[in-house]
């Protein structure tokens, strides 16, 4: 590989990246042989099929951003949306991301971990948001919608957690009319009524 192609992906990633799919690299005359070449000499590295990240930048990244990235149709929720919202004390092993019911094949990253929760097609954006991070943009949950989730799958997720998140976003930014029509399309404003009250 010449030096030049070497230059081009450097500058390329570093314009249009961090991540880059196939499709962009190879628009820019970066085909299958010099992708393998690249990934070989350690510039970029693949996170999963289709998709590439410039060495450099891999640590900089957080697992949220490279996952939603690489799903770039899905919503961040549950704890990553919690903790991004700063909403949790909870370090999540792995990056949660809501789909669309009707989405069948989901490919999901080497790394990091995801976990892929199914979202009936009719609530799927309710309460979709964009979020700037230093490297990217994501797709993820607001504030209310993250607590309603909490919530709607407290069985699973934990009644202590639900509480303390609810706690959180309490004690911050708040809009009430905005968390009881979400619990009302979500169905569980009754559960969650009571306890948004005790805490007025």
């Amino acid at each position: 590989m010449t030096s030049k192609k070497q230059q081009l992906a450097k500058e390329l990633f570093a314009s249009k990246g961090p991540i880059l799919k196939t499709k962009a690299l190879n628009a820019n005359k970066l085909y299958s042989r010099e992708i393998a070449e690249l990934v070989q000499l350690g510039f970029i590295m693949k996170i999963k099929p289709g998709y590439y990240i410039w060495s450099g930048d891999a640590n900089n990244l957080s697992d949220i951003e490279i996952a939603a990235s690489v799903i770039p149709h899905g919503i961040i929720c549950h704890h990553s949306a919690a903790q991004l919202h700063e909403m949790t004390t909870v370090n999540p092993l792995v990056v949660s991301i809501a789909v669309p019911a009707n989405r069948t094949r989901i490919v999901v990253p080497d790394h990091p971990p995801v976990e892929i929760i199914l979202s009936s097609i009719q609530t799927f954006e309710l309460g979709l948001t964009m979020l700037k991070t230093e490297y990217t943009t994501v797709r993820v949950y607001d504030r209310e919608r993250t607590v309603c989730d909490f919530f709607r799958k407290r069985n699973q997720l934990g009644e202590d957690i639900a509480l303390e998140i609810l706690r959180n976003y309490m004690s911050g930014n708040r809009n009430l009319q905005k968390l009881f029509e979400y619990a009302e399309k979500l169905r569980i404003k009754k559960v969650m009524k009571p306890y948004v009250e005790a805490l007025l």
